[in-house]
């Protein structure tokens, strides 16, 4: 059985020890970039603009590209989807397909006709899909490090987010649109010098998403070995 890196990515927003973004172990961070571990009034200001519009979108679907750059490597990009509601999330990622209905999550991939069924726990040091858009919403100093300016001149608010306990990445940093406080970007620093970066290419919210989307079925999918590794199955085992 293969273990992909896009069940990393859905458990933990992109692992490849890619936390991906929260724990809390017990140190905290000290920070030189921070002030005296206090978020600023600008970008909390910001952050609380930010918070308003995603909190209005009881569904969001989004294309992203995704950047992993290590050090004396080529970048390596790639490119998925991801559809949210609430704590439930489907992702298209490295021809995979994961779906998670906030209890199981299955990590379906059609080249090798297989599907795996676990239980679903978020992992430590991670961010996860349905987390993406509300990464700051808790565990982090903010400091607002100015406006940048994109090829396409549009101006964007950068905000460093530093986890206020230890974890495996030094900071996060979100590149959120000057003119609707969307967020474009998010940048993953790690303490090895590797860098995730994941950028918004479209987002639609509230398109009218049943439950079931959320669920893979064994309707139209003939031939796929189903290998289950929930508790429940377990317990039947037994």
């Amino acid at each position: 059985m293969k273990k992909s890196i896009i069940y990393s990515l859905a458990v933990g927003i992109f692992l490849f020890t890619l936390h991906p973004v929260f724990a809390q172990a017990t140190e905290p961070l000290v920070n030189p970039n921070t002030d005296k571990g206090q978020s600023d009034p600008k970008s909390e200001e910001i952050l609380k603009k930010v918070a308003a519009i995603y909190k209005g979108y009881k569904t969001i679907n989004a294309s992203f590209t995704l950047t992993t750059t290590s050090l004396n490597k080529k970048p390596v990009v790639s490119k998925g989807n991801v559809w949210i509601k609430g704590n439930k999330f489907k992702l298209d990622y490295a021809s995979q397909e994961i779906f998670c209905n906030g209890s199981i999550i299955w990590t379906y991939n059609p080249d090798d006709a297989e599907v795996t069924l676990e239980d679903y726990k978020k992992r430590d040091n991670s961010i996860t899909p349905n987390e993406i858009f509300t990464v700051y919403s808790k565990g982090y100093k903010s400091k607002y490090e100015g406006p940048i300016v994109t090829d396409g001149n549009k101006v964007r608010d950068v905000i460093r987010l530093v986890p206020k306990k230890k974890a495996n990445y030094s900071y996060l940093k979100l590149e959120i649109d000057n003119s609707n406080y969307k967020i474009c970007k998010v940048i993953q620093h790690y303490k090895n010098g590797t860098e995730v970066s994941i950028e918004m290419v479209k987002l639609t919210p509230n398109t009218a998403l049943k439950d079931e989307f959320f669920q893979w079925t064994e309707a139209g999918h003939e031939g796929v070995e189903v290998v289950d590794l929930t508790k429940a199955k377990k317990k039947k085992k037994g």
